[in-house]
């Protein structure tokens, strides 16, 4: 588990995930697109893998640039950070702008825990991973911009 370690994709026709470890115990998936079925159960089992041998980690998702997705996929996310939880020492997840963040969803990530944060603030999602992951910025290709707005454009 390498922060120097290439960041993988899954992809199909819908949508893609690249995801990896961008510092030291902390792992970071961006969502594009429609996350197929396929897609999300394939990330869901490399996830399941990292999270089993792995120690303790903070967990970033940035599904600002999808679109829609398979309920098959967010169920089998679902599962593993709830079959996963101790490992899982926390959850931010920035989603997009079109959707409603379910309580169901958010409640079986473990919202009464303190340790899921779901936001649709980017500039609060980047901030609080650069704070814990400053290689990050290098790692996902962000140049450092001194203006107070996203520094990650739409990546479609």
């Amino acid at each position: 588990m390498s922060h120097s370690a290439p960041l993988e994709l899954i992809t199909d026709l819908a949508g893609s995930v690249t995801f990896g470890w961008v510092e030291d115990q902390v792992y970071y998936a961006r969502f594009s697109r429609s996350l197929s079925a396929r897609v999300g159960q394939a990330f869901a089992a490399r996830l399941r893998h990292i999270a089993e041998s792995s120690r303790p980690f903070a967990y970033f998702g940035d599904a600002r640039a999808l679109e829609s997705y398979d309920l098959l996929a967010r169920s089998a996310f679902v599962r593993v950070v709830a079959e996963q939880r101790h490992k899982f020492e926390s959850l931010t997840l920035l989603t997009w702008a079109g959707t409603d963040d379910s309580p169901a969803f958010i409640s079986a990530l473990g919202a009464s825990s303190g340790r899921v944060l779901v936001t649709k603030d980017s500039i609060d999602f980047e901030a609080r991973l650069m704070s814990i992951a400053p290689r990050a910025r290098q790692k996902l290709g962000v140049k450092p911009d001194p203006r107070q707005r996203s520094r990650w454009p739409l990546r479609r």
